[in-house]
């Protein structure tokens, strides 16, 4: 989905602060010694739950190859990311982040670019070339198809908790594609948002719905789980259509896991012909907790973002996040892995200015081999670079 907006947030009136006084005073703790720091690993930090503590992402990332590195660390205080009207909060602080969206971080069993017997490896190699460019949040494909042929066996999320924990990065959860894409059952579209979610797709085992209650279960204690999309680019329905799937699956996933933060991946082209009042309606329902747009841009030169969508954030009281960010590649030479470094840097200013709250940057996929919009951590690109785009990022 291309969007296109120059009009600033604040021109529109649009404030990050977001935070009443009370709830600023319920989220911020006392400065003091955490005991739970003393707790090394993780069955000791559980055994100390009652103390407050609990096992979370790393603050500062680490590598497996490094020695010293810890899975995690062991913390007191709230470990869930939290919204307050359009701010983020962790352990009591501000929280904007900065990360990579990708299809591959599961390696499932469609949609893969490894053998089983390497994706292991390769997973733990992909959280690994994160730690150097500090990101913070990986927002990935989490369909049915990564959970084996019952689609409760979640050896492969489990491992991506691991990883990602230990290199500080929290997860996201894409639950499935619009245009059925890495899954099953082919396009999304009113009926299937009607009531088809609640039937079979394909081989799959579970049901869209129960699948999404069975992982939201598995992981609703998990403080590495940021939280759930529903669906990758969601429309292909009316707003009614969407609005009852909306709520049913809002409903049910934040009953099971109120730590959680749910986001739609709403089409704003396909929802935006009556103004973006449709848009509005659907992230304004109360178990959206934030809105998060895609902006891809695959021209020589980078277009504005659409007025109107600014227009319209500007009416929601949430948190805005670029959900997936991507400049096409013009070769594979060191030339342009920069020239579109640069294109990235100056259209993560500009979102910085409009005031989004965090972004992440598609595709990555460590390896990638055709010109796309692709990127890893090879020595040539400076996307995860030291000092480079996602390192440098203005959040």
């Amino acid at each position: 989905m291309t969007l296109k907006v120059h009009v600033g947030l604040a021109a529109l009136g649009l404030s990050l602060a977001g935070c009443g006084r009370q709830e600023l005073d319920l989220l911020q703790k006392t400065r003091q010694d955490d005991p739970c720091l003393a707790f090394v690993g993780q069955n000791e930090c559980d055994a100390n739950a009652g103390l407050g503590c609990s096992f979370q992402p790393n603050a500062e990332g680490c590598s497996s190859t490094d020695p010293s590195c810890q899975p995690g660390m062991c913390r007191g205080g709230d470990p869930f990311v939290r919204r307050v009207e359009r701010s983020f909060f962790l352990n009591g602080a501000p929280f904007r982040f900065v990360g990579v969206s990708s299809w591959a971080l599961l390696q499932a069993t469609q949609c893969t670019s490894s053998k089983p017997e390497n994706r292991e490896a390769w997973m733990q190699r992909a959280y690994d070339e994160l730690v150097p460019a500090r990101a913070k949040v990986a927002r990935f494909f989490a369909f049915q198809s990564s959970a084996g042929p019952t689609g409760d066996d979640f050896t492969l999320f489990d491992s991506s908790v691991r990883y990602a924990r230990r290199a500080g990065v929290r997860l996201v959860f894409m639950l499935d594609h619009s245009e059925g894409s890495c899954s099953q059952g082919g396009r999304r579209d009113a009926a299937w948002y009607g009531g088809g979610y609640q039937n079979l797709d394909g081989n799959y085992a579970l049901s869209y719905r129960d699948f999404a209650q069975t992982l939201a279960k598995r992981y609703r204690d998990e403080p590495t789980v940021l939280g759930y999309v529903l669906v990758q680019s969601m429309g292909n329905a009316d707003a009614v259509t969407l609005t009852s799937f909306v709520n049913e699956m809002g409903q049910l996933l934040h009953g099971v896991a109120p730590s959680q933060l749910l986001s739609l991946d709403l089409n704003w082209d396909a929802a935006s012909a009556d103004g973006g009042a449709s848009y509005r309606t659907l992230q304004q329902l109360p178990s959206v907790d934030l809105v998060d747009v895609d902006d891809y841009n695959f021209d020589e030169t980078v277009p504005p973002l659409d007025p109107a969508l600014l227009a319209t954030l500007a009416q929601i009281d949430k948190p805005a996040v670029v959900g997936e960010g991507a400049f096409l590649l013009g070769g594979a030479d060191d030339a342009a892995l920069r020239k579109r470094a640069q294109k990235a840097r100056d259209r993560m200013a500009e979102w910085r200015q409009w005031g989004f709250s965090g972004a992440l940057l598609w595709a990555y996929q460590p390896g990638w081999g055709a010109v796309s919009e692709e990127f890893d951590a090879r020595p040539a690109d400076p996307m995860l670079q030291p000092g480079g785009v996602i390192a440098n990022a203005p959040w």
